[in-house]
């Protein structure tokens, strides 16, 4: 596995602003990824390098997060991210893409394949509910501040305690920045310690509308729930769910070589 592998950076200009997406190196066709709230596009390094043979990794960066736009009124609904992502795609310049989401990147690609069934040609799901029934400031605590890059990195592996060591270095480096005062903060807007948008939405509706096959896929060790993930495969045609055993949440960060393997098979059925 490369420690740090030679993305570029690609840019996209939008009313309000400026996003922001990394371009992995790979030999296949695209396949734009969408992470989850607090992440960047640096969370799919490693499983870039695994599936390098057979995709080239598009990661965007959310509104919000990472090198995309912070809006100065918070403007980070799930519909805002939406539109985000097809400023992405229409850059891309595919008239199919493949597309894979995780968490509430899943919901943003979800949206984005139920609207646009004629221009995604695969959809991944990971590990997201449709819905939760909690207020967006229903937030879980997190660090706003560390001394040091070597501490992100141990809270980080903390977390995803299976995550190799060039994932995290990966998320640690690209993820978080150097602030005022000597302090390393996350690059995302602070206003997401406060409130997580997506939170109080309801997308089972767009699960019927999707038209391409779909991978979704579950991680067993976290708060997703799998008789919802379970129901989401029932109601998308010609769909699939595979479980993930062992992995947290962030299963790109967690279970890099395990979602990347999934992937790859399920790419392999079903061709475009």
């Amino acid at each position: 596995m490369n420690s740090t592998l030679p993305v570029s950076h690609h840019y996209v200009d939008i009313p309000d602003g400026r996003l922001h997406r990394l371009e992995y190196p790979g030999t296949g066709p695209p396949l734009v990824c969408v992470h989850g709230v607090t992440g960047t596009g640096w969370v799919w390094h490693d499983v870039a390098d695994h599936l390098a043979d057979v995709a080239s990794i598009h990661a965007v960066d959310m509104r919000g997060h990472g090198d995309s736009l912070w809006s100065p009124t918070h403007d980070y609904s799930t519909a805002s991210q939406v539109e985000a992502l097809a400023a992405h795609i229409d850059d891309v310049g595919l008239d199919g893409v493949n597309l894979c989401g995780a968490s509430w990147g899943a919901l943003v690609a979800l949206e984005y394949a139920a609207a646009n069934p004629q221009r995604v040609t695969r959809l991944i799901i990971v590990d997201i509910e449709p819905s939760f029934g909690v207020s967006p400031t229903d937030v879980p605590p997190r660090p706003q501040w560390f001394d040091t890059f070597a501490d992100v990195e141990a809270w980080l592996a903390d977390n995803q305690p299976d995550a190799p060591a060039s994932a995290i270095a990966a998320m640690a480096n690209g993820s978080f920045r150097g602030a005022d005062g000597g302090k390393i903060v996350a690059r995302h807007d602070p206003f997401l310690y406060e409130q997580w948008p997506f939170r109080d939405g309801d997308h089972w509706p767009a699960l019927s509308k999707v038209a391409c096959p779909t991978l979704l896929v579950h991680a067993t060790a976290t708060f997703v729930q799998a008789d919802a993930m379970e129901r989401m495969a029932e109601l998308i045609n010609n769909s699939q769910l595979v479980q993930l055993e062992q992995s947290t949440h962030v299963v790109p960060l967690d279970r890099p070589a395990d979602l990347s393997n999934t992937i790859r098979d399920f790419l392999a059925a079903n061709p475009s």
